[in-house]
C-alpha cells in the first residue's frame, strides 16, 4: 500500500432520518459497530429536507433530530454529527425564491459532490442497509454513477442475522448478492463493498417508537437520554400517554 494511501483519512458516512434515533437495536448498535470498524471517523448525518415531497414537514425539526443524534452518540469513540445536508441545501438554496426552494431535490451525489470538494484528501464509504443498497444499486437514486464514483464504489451494507424473525429475505439476499457483484471493485486484495451482521440488530424502527405510547417498550427501543429528550420536548405519541 502506497504511502499516499496510507495518510488519506477513512470517513464512514451513516444518513438517517433519525426520527428518533433508535438504540442498541437500531442506530446506536449501528454506529457502534461502524466505529469499530478500520474508519478514523464515522459520521452521522441527519436528513435535511426528504427527497420526497410528500415527506416533507412531517418529520422532527431538523436541529431535533441532530440534537437527539448528540445525544445518541455522545459516548462512542469516531462518531461525530454532520450537519451537511443542511449545509448542502443552503448552498444550492441560495438567491432561490420560495417556490424554487420547496421544489429543490438534494441528493446523496449532490452532497458528495460538496464534500469531496471540500475534503479531496479524504476518502469516503456510504453505510446502509440492504434494502436502501439495493435501491442504489438498481439505478432508483438520482446520480448513482457518479455516487459510486465519489465514494470508489466502497460501501458498508447491514443486514439482519439469517433465521432471525426479522432477517432478510431470500429475495433480499439475492438481490444483494447479485448487485454486490455488479458493482464490487476489488482493491489491493479488498471488495470495495462489506456486508456485515450486527448481532445487536432488531426490529426496532423509529415509527414504532413515533406511534408507541408505552414507556416500558419504549426504554428497550431508545437510549434514556433520547427518551427523556422527547418527553422533556413533549414528542410523538408518548406526550399524548396520561
Amino acid at each position: 500500500m502506497s504511502e499516499t494511501r496510507q495518510q488519506r483519512k477513512r470517513v464512514c458516512l451513516f444518513g438517517t432520518s433519525a426520527d428518533p434515533p433508535t438504540g442498541e437495536g437500531g442506530h446506536l448498535g449501528i454506529g457502534r459497530h461502524l466505529a469499530s470498524m478500520d474508519f478514523d471517523e464515522v459520521r452521522v448525518l441527519p436528513v435535511y429536507r426528504h427527497m420526497f415531497g410528500n415527506k416533507r414537514g412531517k418529520q422532527a425539526p431538523f436541529q431535533t433530530r441532530v440534537e437527539m443524534c448528540r445525544l445518541l452518540f455522545k459516548d462512542v469513540p469516531k462518531v461525530c454529527i454532520s450537519e451537511a445536508e443542511r449545509i448542502c441545501f443552503e448552498r444550492a438554496s441560495e438567491g432561490l425564491g420560495e417556490d424554487e426552494k420547496s421544489s429543490l431535490r438534494i441528493g446523496t451525489a449532490d452532497l458528495l459532490d460538496m464534500l469531496t470538494t471540500e475534503e479531496p484528501d479524504v476518502d469516503f464509504t456510504l453505510a446502509f442497509g440492504s434494502d436502501t443498497f439495493i435501491d442504489l444499486t438498481s439505478g432508483k437514486w438520482k446520480r448513482t454513477d457518479d455516487l459510486l464514483d465519489m465514494v470508489g464504489h466502497r460501501m458498508v451494507v447491514f443486514r439482519r442475522l439469517p433465521g432471525a424473525d426479522n432477517s432478510d429475505s431470500d429475495d433480499t439476499e439475492q438481490l444483494l448478492r447479485e448487485n454486490m457483484g455488479k458493482w464490487q471493485r476489488i482493491d489491493y486484495g479488498h471488495s470495495s463493498i462489506r456486508i456485515v451482521e450486527i448481532p445487536t440488530l432488531t426490529n426496532v424502527s423509529s415509527s414504532v417508537v413515533r406511534a408507541s405510547t408505552n414507556e416500558s417498550v419504549l426504554k428497550e427501543m431508545l437510549a434514556s437520554d433520547v427518551l427523556d429528550y422527547i418527553k422533556q420536548k413533549r414528542m410523538y405519541s408518548i406526550s399524548d400517554a396520561g
